[in-house]
Protein backbone atom coordinates (compact mmCIF):
# COMPACT_ATOMS: atom_id res chain seq x y z
CA UNK A 1 0.00 0.00 0.00
CA UNK A 2 1.52 3.48 -0.85
CA UNK A 3 2.53 5.42 2.48
CA UNK A 4 0.76 8.56 1.81
CA UNK A 5 -3.80 9.45 0.30
CA UNK A 6 -3.75 8.84 -3.49
CA UNK A 7 -6.23 10.13 -5.39
CA UNK A 8 -6.22 9.71 -9.65
CA UNK A 9 -8.63 12.00 -11.77
CA UNK A 10 -8.23 12.94 -14.96
CA UNK A 11 -7.26 16.70 -14.51
CA UNK A 12 -4.12 16.78 -14.78
CA UNK A 13 -3.92 13.35 -17.24
CA UNK A 14 -1.71 13.95 -20.19
CA UNK A 15 -3.86 12.83 -23.50
CA UNK A 16 -0.86 11.01 -25.52
CA UNK A 17 1.92 10.75 -22.77
CA UNK A 18 3.34 8.57 -20.25
CA UNK A 19 2.43 9.91 -17.04
CA UNK A 20 4.89 10.25 -13.94
CA UNK A 21 4.50 7.54 -10.96
CA UNK A 22 2.57 8.98 -7.94
CA UNK A 23 4.60 10.64 -5.46
CA UNK A 24 2.18 11.07 -2.21
CA UNK A 25 -1.11 12.62 -2.59
CA UNK A 26 -1.74 14.52 -5.91
CA UNK A 27 -4.34 14.49 -8.36
CA UNK A 28 -3.67 13.55 -11.89
CA UNK A 29 -6.12 14.63 -14.59
CA UNK A 30 -7.91 15.28 -17.72
CA UNK A 31 -9.89 17.46 -19.57
CA UNK A 32 -12.39 15.33 -21.35
CA UNK A 33 -13.94 18.08 -23.22
CA UNK A 34 -10.64 18.07 -25.33
CA UNK A 35 -11.53 14.40 -26.20
CA UNK A 36 -14.67 14.71 -27.79
CA UNK A 37 -15.29 11.90 -30.57
CA UNK A 38 -17.42 13.17 -33.38
CA UNK A 39 -20.05 11.39 -34.41
CA UNK A 40 -23.63 12.54 -35.72
CA UNK A 41 -25.36 14.09 -32.32
CA UNK A 42 -23.98 17.44 -31.30
CA UNK A 43 -22.35 16.54 -28.16
CA UNK A 44 -23.32 18.61 -25.12
CA UNK A 45 -20.89 21.87 -24.93
CA UNK A 46 -19.15 21.90 -21.69
CA UNK A 47 -20.89 24.82 -20.47
CA UNK A 48 -23.81 23.87 -20.05
CA UNK A 49 -22.50 21.62 -16.91
CA UNK A 50 -22.90 21.49 -13.13
CA UNK A 51 -20.15 22.92 -10.89
CA UNK A 52 -19.92 22.52 -7.25
CA UNK A 53 -20.89 25.20 -4.64
CA UNK A 54 -18.60 27.59 -3.63
CA UNK A 55 -17.36 27.23 -0.17
CA UNK A 56 -15.48 30.06 1.60
CA UNK A 57 -13.17 28.89 3.99
CA UNK A 58 -13.08 24.85 3.60
CA UNK A 59 -10.19 24.67 5.82
CA UNK A 60 -11.45 25.89 8.70
CA UNK A 61 -14.77 24.33 11.27
CA UNK A 62 -17.20 24.15 8.71
CA UNK A 63 -17.89 20.44 8.78
CA UNK A 64 -18.19 17.87 5.37
CA UNK A 65 -19.41 14.72 4.94
CA UNK A 66 -19.33 12.51 1.99
CA UNK A 67 -21.59 13.58 -1.06
CA UNK A 68 -24.26 11.48 -1.36
CA UNK A 69 -24.99 9.16 -4.48
CA UNK A 70 -21.55 8.85 -4.97
CA UNK A 71 -20.75 5.74 -7.19
CA UNK A 72 -17.79 3.24 -5.91
CA UNK A 73 -16.43 0.19 -7.25
CA UNK A 74 -13.21 -1.82 -6.48
CA UNK A 75 -10.58 -1.79 -8.88
CA UNK A 76 -7.74 -4.26 -7.08
CA UNK A 77 -7.51 -4.81 -3.33
CA UNK A 78 -5.65 -1.54 -3.31
CA UNK A 79 -7.45 0.73 -5.38
CA UNK A 80 -10.79 1.66 -5.78
CA UNK A 81 -13.17 3.94 -7.99
CA UNK A 82 -15.25 6.50 -6.76
CA UNK A 83 -17.48 8.68 -9.03
CA UNK A 84 -20.06 11.94 -7.14
CA UNK A 85 -22.53 12.88 -9.63
CA UNK A 86 -20.78 16.51 -9.25
CA UNK A 87 -17.40 15.70 -9.58
CA UNK A 88 -16.40 18.21 -12.82
CA UNK A 89 -15.18 15.90 -15.35
CA UNK A 90 -14.42 11.74 -14.86
CA UNK A 91 -13.96 9.46 -12.36
CA UNK A 92 -11.12 8.91 -9.32
CA UNK A 93 -8.92 6.38 -8.45
CA UNK A 94 -8.38 6.28 -4.76
CA UNK A 95 -5.70 3.64 -3.04
CA UNK A 96 -6.34 2.52 0.22
CA UNK A 97 -5.08 4.98 2.61
CA UNK A 98 -7.32 7.70 0.37
CA UNK A 99 -10.57 5.39 0.42
CA UNK A 100 -9.97 5.39 4.38
CA UNK A 101 -9.78 9.01 4.55
CA UNK A 102 -12.51 9.55 1.92
CA UNK A 103 -14.67 6.96 4.33
CA UNK A 104 -14.09 8.88 7.51
CA UNK A 105 -16.32 12.02 6.20
CA UNK A 106 -19.17 9.48 6.80
CA UNK A 107 -19.66 11.40 10.07
CA UNK A 108 -19.16 15.32 9.48
CA UNK A 109 -15.74 16.44 10.59
CA UNK A 110 -14.02 19.29 9.10
CA UNK A 111 -11.38 19.33 6.66
CA UNK A 112 -7.39 18.84 7.70
CA UNK A 113 -4.89 21.21 6.27
CA UNK A 114 -3.66 18.54 4.15
CA UNK A 115 -3.50 17.87 0.27
CA UNK A 116 -5.92 14.44 0.05
CA UNK A 117 -8.81 16.69 1.86
CA UNK A 118 -8.59 19.49 -0.64
CA UNK A 119 -8.28 17.04 -3.67
CA UNK A 120 -11.29 15.23 -2.49
CA UNK A 121 -13.37 18.70 -2.00
CA UNK A 122 -11.71 19.41 -5.37
CA UNK A 123 -13.59 16.05 -7.23
CA UNK A 124 -16.48 16.98 -5.11
CA UNK A 125 -16.48 13.82 -3.16
CA UNK A 126 -17.07 16.09 -0.32
CA UNK A 127 -19.81 18.53 0.80
CA UNK A 128 -20.89 20.92 3.56
CA UNK A 129 -22.92 19.05 5.81
CA UNK A 130 -25.82 21.21 6.28
CA UNK A 131 -25.56 22.35 2.57
CA UNK A 132 -25.61 20.28 -0.70
CA UNK A 133 -24.66 21.04 -3.83
CA UNK A 134 -26.43 23.35 -6.09
CA UNK A 135 -26.21 22.40 -9.99
CA UNK A 136 -24.77 26.28 -11.91
CA UNK A 137 -25.72 25.99 -15.55
CA UNK A 138 -23.15 28.22 -17.13
CA UNK A 139 -22.76 29.64 -20.68
CA UNK A 140 -22.11 27.47 -23.31
CA UNK A 141 -18.42 28.34 -25.33
CA UNK A 142 -18.98 26.33 -28.58
CA UNK A 143 -21.80 27.25 -30.77
CA UNK A 144 -21.77 24.11 -33.01
CA UNK A 145 -23.34 24.04 -36.37
CA UNK A 146 -24.32 21.04 -38.71
CA UNK A 147 -23.73 22.00 -42.29
CA UNK A 148 -26.04 20.09 -44.95
CA UNK A 149 -23.85 19.83 -47.89
CA UNK A 150 -26.15 17.19 -49.95
CA UNK A 151 -29.17 14.83 -49.78
CA UNK A 152 -27.04 12.59 -52.29
CA UNK A 153 -25.16 9.42 -50.67
CA UNK A 154 -23.59 6.68 -52.13
CA UNK A 155 -24.66 4.01 -49.84
CA UNK A 156 -28.06 2.70 -48.89
CA UNK A 157 -28.27 2.39 -45.42
CA UNK A 158 -31.58 1.38 -43.69
CA UNK A 159 -31.50 3.48 -40.62
CA UNK A 160 -30.51 6.70 -42.68
CA UNK A 161 -32.84 9.88 -41.51
CA UNK A 162 -32.19 11.62 -45.16
CA UNK A 163 -34.30 11.67 -47.90
CA UNK A 164 -31.45 10.82 -51.07
CA UNK A 165 -31.80 13.08 -53.63
CA UNK A 166 -29.46 14.79 -56.10
CA UNK A 167 -30.59 17.85 -53.89
CA UNK A 168 -27.04 19.90 -52.71
CA UNK A 169 -26.32 23.14 -51.11
CA UNK A 170 -24.98 26.19 -53.22
CA UNK A 171 -22.07 28.27 -52.42
CA UNK A 172 -24.02 31.46 -51.59
CA UNK A 173 -26.49 29.55 -49.43
CA UNK A 174 -23.57 28.04 -47.64
CA UNK A 175 -21.55 31.69 -47.42
CA UNK A 176 -25.06 32.90 -45.70
CA UNK A 177 -25.24 30.60 -43.36
CA UNK A 178 -21.34 30.87 -42.28
CA UNK A 179 -22.10 34.61 -41.90
CA UNK A 180 -25.54 34.10 -40.05
CA UNK A 181 -23.29 31.30 -37.66
CA UNK A 182 -20.79 34.01 -36.82
CA UNK A 183 -23.16 36.34 -36.28
CA UNK A 184 -24.87 34.27 -33.51
CA UNK A 185 -21.90 32.91 -32.15
CA UNK A 186 -20.53 36.88 -31.62
CA UNK A 187 -23.82 38.25 -30.03
CA UNK A 188 -24.18 35.29 -27.67
CA UNK A 189 -20.47 35.64 -26.22
CA UNK A 190 -19.70 31.99 -27.76
CA UNK A 191 -15.58 31.47 -27.87
CA UNK A 192 -15.29 29.47 -30.76
CA UNK A 193 -17.55 27.71 -33.54
CA UNK A 194 -17.22 24.77 -35.19
CA UNK A 195 -18.74 23.50 -38.05
CA UNK A 196 -19.65 19.88 -39.59
CA UNK A 197 -19.99 18.89 -42.96
CA UNK A 198 -22.44 16.34 -43.15
CA UNK A 199 -25.36 14.81 -45.48
CA UNK A 200 -25.88 12.57 -47.30
CA UNK A 201 -22.56 11.99 -48.01
CA UNK A 202 -20.39 15.23 -47.77
CA UNK A 203 -17.50 14.58 -49.78
CA UNK A 204 -19.71 13.93 -53.14
CA UNK A 205 -19.14 17.75 -53.26
CA UNK A 206 -15.82 18.21 -51.64
CA UNK A 207 -15.10 21.93 -53.72
CA UNK A 208 -17.85 23.37 -51.71
CA UNK A 209 -16.65 22.13 -48.29
CA UNK A 210 -12.83 23.78 -49.31
CA UNK A 211 -14.90 26.99 -50.57
CA UNK A 212 -16.73 27.25 -46.86
CA UNK A 213 -13.57 25.92 -45.01
CA UNK A 214 -11.83 29.10 -46.57
CA UNK A 215 -14.99 31.36 -46.00
CA UNK A 216 -14.87 30.17 -42.16
CA UNK A 217 -11.47 31.31 -41.67
CA UNK A 218 -11.80 34.56 -42.68
CA UNK A 219 -15.06 34.85 -40.74
CA UNK A 220 -13.24 33.53 -37.87
CA UNK A 221 -10.58 35.56 -37.40
CA UNK A 222 -12.75 38.70 -38.12
CA UNK A 223 -14.81 37.61 -35.16
CA UNK A 224 -11.89 36.63 -32.97
CA UNK A 225 -13.19 33.04 -32.85
CA UNK A 226 -11.74 30.06 -32.32
CA UNK A 227 -12.56 27.65 -35.17
CA UNK A 228 -13.28 23.99 -35.69
CA UNK A 229 -14.26 21.60 -38.63
CA UNK A 230 -15.20 17.91 -39.06
CA UNK A 231 -16.07 16.63 -42.20
CA UNK A 232 -18.73 13.43 -41.74
CA UNK A 233 -18.39 10.76 -43.94
CA UNK A 234 -19.17 6.85 -45.08
CA UNK A 235 -15.08 6.39 -46.21
CA UNK A 236 -15.52 4.29 -49.23
CA UNK A 237 -14.96 6.98 -51.81
CA UNK A 238 -12.23 9.03 -50.19
CA UNK A 239 -9.61 10.70 -52.72
CA UNK A 240 -6.19 11.20 -52.07
CA UNK A 241 -6.15 14.50 -53.03
CA UNK A 242 -9.26 15.54 -50.59
CA UNK A 243 -7.01 13.62 -47.91
CA UNK A 244 -4.55 15.81 -48.37
CA UNK A 245 -6.42 18.74 -48.40
CA UNK A 246 -7.38 17.47 -44.72
CA UNK A 247 -4.40 16.94 -43.51
CA UNK A 248 -3.06 20.53 -44.84
CA UNK A 249 -6.11 22.31 -43.27
CA UNK A 250 -6.71 20.51 -40.05
CA UNK A 251 -9.83 19.48 -40.28
CA UNK A 252 -10.86 17.00 -38.59
CA UNK A 253 -12.53 13.22 -40.27
CA UNK A 254 -15.12 11.36 -38.89
CA UNK A 255 -15.61 7.75 -41.03
CA UNK A 256 -19.07 5.16 -40.30
CA UNK A 257 -18.15 1.81 -39.32
CA UNK A 258 -20.70 -0.81 -38.35
CA UNK A 259 -19.11 -3.93 -37.98
CA UNK A 260 -15.91 -5.87 -40.01
CA UNK A 261 -16.76 -7.71 -43.25
CA UNK A 262 -20.32 -8.77 -43.77
CA UNK A 263 -21.57 -7.45 -40.68
CA UNK A 264 -20.48 -3.59 -41.75
CA UNK A 265 -22.10 -4.23 -45.49
CA UNK A 266 -25.67 -5.77 -44.35
CA UNK A 267 -26.18 -2.14 -42.93
CA UNK A 268 -24.09 0.33 -44.96
CA UNK A 269 -24.42 -1.12 -48.61
CA UNK A 270 -24.05 0.56 -51.69
CA UNK A 271 -26.65 2.16 -53.29
CA UNK A 272 -28.05 -0.84 -55.49
CA UNK A 273 -26.37 -2.93 -53.25
CA UNK A 274 -23.10 -4.54 -52.78
CA UNK A 275 -20.50 -4.78 -49.88
CA UNK A 276 -18.43 -1.85 -49.17
CA UNK A 277 -16.50 -2.78 -45.90
CA UNK A 278 -13.24 -3.50 -47.77
CA UNK A 279 -13.56 0.47 -49.14
CA UNK A 280 -13.79 1.98 -46.42
CA UNK A 281 -10.58 -0.47 -44.86
CA UNK A 282 -8.94 0.90 -48.16
CA UNK A 283 -9.58 4.42 -47.08
CA UNK A 284 -8.50 3.77 -43.87
CA UNK A 285 -5.23 2.28 -44.77
CA UNK A 286 -3.75 3.33 -47.83
CA UNK A 287 -4.78 7.05 -48.01
CA UNK A 288 -5.49 8.00 -44.58
CA UNK A 289 -3.20 6.47 -41.89
CA UNK A 290 0.10 7.02 -44.34
CA UNK A 291 -0.88 10.81 -44.49
CA UNK A 292 -1.31 11.13 -40.60
CA UNK A 293 -4.94 11.20 -40.59
CA UNK A 294 -6.51 9.50 -37.82
CA UNK A 295 -10.33 9.80 -38.15
CA UNK A 296 -12.92 9.51 -35.10
CA UNK A 297 -14.35 6.14 -35.71
CA UNK A 298 -18.36 5.97 -35.58
CA UNK A 299 -20.43 3.10 -34.67
CA UNK A 300 -24.05 2.79 -34.89
CA UNK A 301 -25.34 -0.42 -32.88
CA UNK A 302 -28.54 -2.11 -34.23
CA UNK A 303 -30.04 -4.95 -32.87
CA UNK A 304 -28.24 -6.00 -36.34
CA UNK A 305 -24.73 -5.76 -35.74
CA UNK A 306 -24.89 -5.69 -31.77
CA UNK A 307 -23.02 -9.20 -31.63
CA UNK A 308 -20.21 -7.57 -34.19
CA UNK A 309 -19.24 -4.06 -32.07
CA UNK A 310 -16.57 -6.18 -30.61
CA UNK A 311 -14.82 -6.87 -34.22
CA UNK A 312 -15.34 -3.73 -34.97
CA UNK A 313 -13.78 -2.16 -31.89
CA UNK A 314 -10.94 -4.58 -32.54
CA UNK A 315 -10.17 -3.13 -35.79
CA UNK A 316 -10.76 0.29 -34.94
CA UNK A 317 -8.06 -0.12 -31.77
CA UNK A 318 -5.60 -2.24 -34.01
CA UNK A 319 -5.59 0.87 -35.89
CA UNK A 320 -5.33 3.37 -32.91
CA UNK A 321 -8.32 5.55 -33.97
CA UNK A 322 -10.52 6.94 -31.89
CA UNK A 323 -14.03 5.15 -31.57
CA UNK A 324 -17.53 6.15 -30.78
CA UNK A 325 -20.59 3.21 -29.58
CA UNK A 326 -23.78 4.78 -30.68
CA UNK A 327 -27.41 3.32 -30.23
CA UNK A 328 -29.82 3.26 -33.45
CA UNK A 329 -31.99 5.95 -33.32
CA UNK A 330 -35.89 5.22 -35.01
CA UNK A 331 -36.95 8.04 -37.16
CA UNK A 332 -39.64 8.17 -39.78
CA UNK A 333 -37.64 6.64 -42.63
CA UNK A 334 -36.55 3.42 -40.67
CA UNK A 335 -40.14 3.12 -38.73
CA UNK A 336 -40.84 0.08 -40.78
CA UNK A 337 -37.15 -1.92 -40.20
CA UNK A 338 -38.23 -3.32 -36.97
CA UNK A 339 -35.13 -5.68 -36.97
CA UNK A 340 -32.63 -2.65 -36.18
CA UNK A 341 -34.67 -2.04 -33.19
CA UNK A 342 -32.53 -1.89 -29.86
CA UNK A 343 -33.24 -5.06 -28.05
CA UNK A 344 -32.02 -4.82 -23.80
CA UNK A 345 -30.16 -8.00 -23.87
CA UNK A 346 -28.83 -8.02 -26.98
CA UNK A 347 -27.61 -4.63 -27.11
CA UNK A 348 -25.91 -5.28 -23.17
CA UNK A 349 -24.17 -8.55 -24.13
CA UNK A 350 -22.54 -7.08 -27.80
CA UNK A 351 -21.41 -3.76 -25.75
CA UNK A 352 -19.47 -5.57 -22.73
CA UNK A 353 -18.13 -7.68 -25.21
CA UNK A 354 -16.87 -4.64 -27.30
CA UNK A 355 -15.46 -2.90 -23.78
CA UNK A 356 -13.50 -5.80 -23.82
CA UNK A 357 -11.96 -5.28 -26.25
CA UNK A 358 -11.25 -1.62 -25.27
CA UNK A 359 -9.85 -3.33 -21.85
CA UNK A 360 -7.69 -5.49 -23.61
CA UNK A 361 -5.06 -2.69 -25.32
CA UNK A 362 -6.48 0.42 -22.70
CA UNK A 363 -5.17 2.99 -24.68
CA UNK A 364 -3.73 5.77 -22.83
CA UNK A 365 -6.09 8.12 -24.58
CA UNK A 366 -9.10 8.62 -22.83
CA UNK A 367 -11.92 7.11 -24.53
CA UNK A 368 -14.30 7.30 -22.00
CA UNK A 369 -15.99 9.35 -23.95
CA UNK A 370 -16.60 6.87 -26.83
CA UNK A 371 -18.03 3.99 -24.92
CA UNK A 372 -21.49 4.50 -24.32
CA UNK A 373 -24.07 6.32 -26.41
CA UNK A 374 -24.98 9.85 -25.18
CA UNK A 375 -22.77 9.37 -21.82
CA UNK A 376 -20.58 11.94 -21.16
CA UNK A 377 -17.23 12.04 -18.66
CA UNK A 378 -17.87 15.60 -18.29
CA UNK A 379 -20.70 16.44 -15.63
CA UNK A 380 -24.05 18.43 -18.15
CA UNK A 381 -27.39 18.69 -17.75
CA UNK A 382 -28.83 18.50 -20.67
CA UNK A 383 -28.66 15.91 -23.53
CA UNK A 384 -26.64 17.86 -26.58
CA UNK A 385 -26.88 21.20 -27.43
CA UNK A 386 -30.29 21.30 -29.55
CA UNK A 387 -31.96 25.06 -27.85
CA UNK A 388 -29.12 26.09 -26.54
CA UNK A 389 -25.94 25.89 -28.29
CA UNK A 390 -26.90 24.04 -31.70
CA UNK A 391 -28.04 25.07 -34.93
CA UNK A 392 -28.50 22.76 -38.62
CA UNK A 393 -28.55 24.59 -41.76
CA UNK A 394 -30.50 22.48 -44.50
CA UNK A 395 -29.04 22.62 -48.43
CA UNK A 396 -32.28 24.95 -49.31
CA UNK A 397 -30.74 27.24 -46.16
CA UNK A 398 -33.52 26.03 -43.93
CA UNK A 399 -32.75 26.40 -39.81
CA UNK A 400 -33.60 23.23 -38.24
CA UNK A 401 -32.57 22.24 -34.61
CA UNK A 402 -31.68 18.56 -35.48
CA UNK A 403 -30.17 16.61 -38.48
CA UNK A 404 -32.96 14.50 -37.82
CA UNK A 405 -35.44 17.29 -38.26
CA UNK A 406 -33.97 18.51 -41.49
CA UNK A 407 -37.69 18.23 -42.90
CA UNK A 408 -39.32 20.32 -40.18
CA UNK A 409 -37.55 23.71 -39.83
CA UNK A 410 -38.12 25.87 -37.52
CA UNK A 411 -37.46 28.72 -40.13
CA UNK A 412 -37.64 28.90 -43.78
CA UNK A 413 -34.47 31.24 -44.08
CA UNK A 414 -31.68 31.89 -41.63
CA UNK A 415 -31.11 36.21 -40.95
CA UNK A 416 -29.66 37.29 -37.85
CA UNK A 417 -29.81 35.82 -34.01
CA UNK A 418 -30.67 32.10 -35.11
CA UNK A 419 -30.53 30.59 -31.23
CA UNK A 420 -33.73 32.41 -30.48
CA UNK A 421 -35.25 30.38 -33.50
CA UNK A 422 -33.99 27.00 -32.19
CA UNK A 423 -34.99 27.51 -29.03
CA UNK A 424 -38.60 28.09 -29.85
CA UNK A 425 -38.74 24.76 -31.83
CA UNK A 426 -40.73 21.68 -31.18
CA UNK A 427 -38.01 20.16 -29.55
CA UNK A 428 -37.60 20.29 -26.09
CA UNK A 429 -33.93 19.54 -24.64
CA UNK A 430 -34.90 19.44 -21.15
CA UNK A 431 -32.11 19.44 -18.29
CA UNK A 432 -31.72 16.74 -16.41
CA UNK A 433 -33.37 17.92 -12.93
CA UNK A 434 -36.45 18.28 -14.96
CA UNK A 435 -36.99 15.00 -15.70
CA UNK A 436 -39.09 11.87 -14.34
CA UNK A 437 -36.82 9.18 -12.68
CA UNK A 438 -33.77 10.90 -13.15
CA UNK A 439 -33.30 13.31 -10.39
CA UNK A 440 -32.12 10.54 -7.85
CA UNK A 441 -29.97 8.76 -10.44
CA UNK A 442 -25.92 8.91 -9.75
CA UNK A 443 -25.41 9.03 -13.24
CA UNK A 444 -27.92 11.67 -13.65
CA UNK A 445 -25.26 14.43 -15.25
CA UNK A 446 -23.58 12.15 -17.17
CA UNK A 447 -26.29 10.70 -19.62
CA UNK A 448 -28.51 13.53 -18.97
CA UNK A 449 -31.39 11.73 -19.48
CA UNK A 450 -30.88 10.29 -23.49
CA UNK A 451 -31.73 11.76 -26.71
CA UNK A 452 -35.25 13.83 -25.92
CA UNK A 453 -36.27 12.98 -29.49
CA UNK A 454 -35.33 9.09 -28.70
CA UNK A 455 -37.59 10.00 -25.24
CA UNK A 456 -40.80 11.32 -26.71
CA UNK A 457 -40.88 8.81 -29.85
CA UNK A 458 -41.38 6.45 -26.97
CA UNK A 459 -43.34 8.18 -24.65
CA UNK A 460 -44.73 11.47 -26.21
CA UNK A 461 -43.14 12.84 -23.36
CA UNK A 462 -39.96 15.22 -23.23
CA UNK A 463 -39.94 15.19 -19.29
CA UNK A 464 -38.96 11.51 -18.91
CA UNK A 465 -36.04 9.18 -18.39
CA UNK A 466 -34.83 7.59 -21.44
CA UNK A 467 -36.36 4.48 -22.69
CA UNK A 468 -32.79 3.20 -22.74
CA UNK A 469 -32.09 3.70 -18.91
CA UNK A 470 -31.63 0.31 -17.99
CA UNK A 471 -28.94 0.01 -20.67
CA UNK A 472 -27.38 2.93 -19.68
CA UNK A 473 -27.51 1.91 -15.67
CA UNK A 474 -26.21 -1.09 -16.66
CA UNK A 475 -23.28 -0.39 -19.10
CA UNK A 476 -21.92 2.75 -17.56
CA UNK A 477 -20.43 1.39 -14.56
CA UNK A 478 -18.74 -1.22 -16.93
CA UNK A 479 -17.22 1.52 -18.85
CA UNK A 480 -16.50 3.62 -15.57
CA UNK A 481 -14.08 0.24 -14.72
CA UNK A 482 -11.98 0.91 -17.78
CA UNK A 483 -11.14 3.93 -17.08
CA UNK A 484 -10.56 3.71 -14.02
CA UNK A 485 -7.91 0.42 -15.59
CA UNK A 486 -6.66 3.40 -18.07
CA UNK A 487 -5.79 5.33 -15.30
CA UNK A 488 -4.09 2.85 -13.42
CA UNK A 489 -1.95 1.75 -16.59
CA UNK A 490 -1.01 5.04 -17.57
CA UNK A 491 0.34 5.68 -13.80
CA UNK A 492 2.17 2.49 -13.58
CA UNK A 493 -0.05 0.79 -11.25
CA UNK A 494 -1.85 -1.68 -13.25
CA UNK A 495 -0.13 -5.04 -12.15
CA UNK A 496 -2.03 -7.71 -10.94
CA UNK A 497 -5.54 -6.60 -12.24
CA UNK A 498 -7.95 -9.40 -12.84
CA UNK A 499 -9.22 -9.70 -15.92
CA UNK A 500 -12.68 -8.60 -16.74
CA UNK A 501 -15.09 -11.22 -16.23
CA UNK A 502 -16.46 -10.30 -19.64
CA UNK A 503 -13.86 -11.14 -21.49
Amino acid sequence: MDSYPLLLTQEQTEQDDDCACPDKAFVLAFDYAATEVDNDCACPDRGWGVTPMETSDTAVATPFITTPHTHTQPLTAEHTLVYSPYAPGGPSVLNQAAYTRWQAFHHPQPLLPQEIDVELLEQALLQPSQAAFQPQHRTPQTLTAWLHVTNACNLDCPYCYVRKSSARMDKATGLNALKQIFFTAQTHGFKRVKLKYAGGEATLHFALIRRLHTAALEMAADHGLELREVVLSNGVRLRPEDADWLAAEGVKLMVSLDGVGETHDRQRPWRGGGATFHHVENTVDNVLLPRGIKPDITITITRLNAGGAAAAVRWALARDLPVSLNFYRQNILSASRRELDLEEQAIIQGMLAAYAEFEAVLPARPFLNGLLDRVQAEAHAHTCGVQHSYLVITHEGHLAQCQMHLNQSVSPAITGDLLPMVAAGPIQNLSVDEKEGCQACEFRYRCSGGCPLETFRATGRWDVQSPHCHIYKTLFPAALRLEGLRLLKVNNLLQGIPPSIHR
